[in-house]
């Protein structure tokens, strides 16, 4: 028969691994605003590459992850279209772009399209530059503070909101991504037929919206069970706050889950 001491060492040894293999990442916005570049973008879309490479040269600018989110949705409305399914493509992606359609009060989408902070960018090869230059100068107009914890086969996401203005506070949501780079795929039909690509930002998950209080801050817990496709040190969970009466987003915060 065990006596105490030898029952209490067992206890404690059985404990380490739950105690040790806990990953926690956090992160906190600043006084200026982190522009949201959405991309939305299709593997079979013929258009497509030169949006795709451009958002991808963005840290070469200097517009480097800390100062700027991509998030590249792949619509699902060509796959019948184009000869080419896309498997990184989801409805939900397809509803977020008509949603930011809609806020810029336009009636159709089209690919490749890009909206930054809330604002479609026409002739993006000349001025999306130019926007996301402009978006960084601008004050924060709500303040993130996100922990992201891994929890045996999720990830448990903790996001505290402050959002400042009357009108701010009446018509904002959060939402939630997941996004991944250097994921390698060769199309093999559709208009790039042949190409590989090497896929940057791309979009995981979406989540969202949540609701915000309008008087006092706003905690937000979700659990986001972990495909085991995606490469965790290639992940990086995005909040954002969007007022969805003018479209404008308030702020981001992007938590790289890189290795520590």
């Amino acid at each position: 028969m065990m006596n105490s001491k030898t029952w209490l060492l067992l206890s404690l040894l059985m404990l380490m691994p739950l105690a040790t293999s806990a990953q926690t990442w956090q992160g906190s916005t600043g006084e200026k605003q982190i522009p949201v570049v959405e991309l939305f973008t299709s593997e079979g879309c013929g258009a497509c590459p030169p949006a795709d490479r451009w958002s991808k040269s963005l840290p070469e600018l200097g517009f480097t992850e800390d100062k700027v989110v991509v998030l590249g949705f792949h619509i699902d409305y060509l796959n019948d279209r184009k000869g080419w399914i896309d498997r990184f493509a989801k409805p939900e992606y397809s509803e977020r772009q008509r949603q930011l359609v809609l806020l810029n009060l336009y009636k159709t989408v089209f690919t490749p399209q890009i909206i930054i902070s809330g604002e479609a960018v026409h002739a993006w090869e000349r001025h999306a530059n130019k926007v996301i230059e402009a978006v960084t100068g601008f004050e924060a107009e709500a303040d993130l503070d996100m922990t992201v914890e891994r929890v045996g086969a999720s990830y448990k996401i903790e996001t505290k909101t402050v959002v400042r203005g009357q009108d701010n506070q009446t018509h904002s949501k959060l939402y939630l991504a997941v996004t991944e780079d250097d994921i390698i795929n060769k199309a093999l039909g559709g208009d790039n037929a042949g190409a590989t690509f090497n896929h940057q930002n791309l979009v995981r998950e979406w989540l969202g919206p949540f609701d915000l209080n309008e008087a006092s801050d706003t905690v937000t817990t979700t659990e986001i069970t972990i495909d085991p496709e995606w490469k965790q040190k290639k992940l990086t969970v995005v909040a954002l706050v969007q007022n969805l009466d003018d479209g404008f987003v308030l702020q981001a915060l992007p938590v790289p889950l890189t290795e520590k």
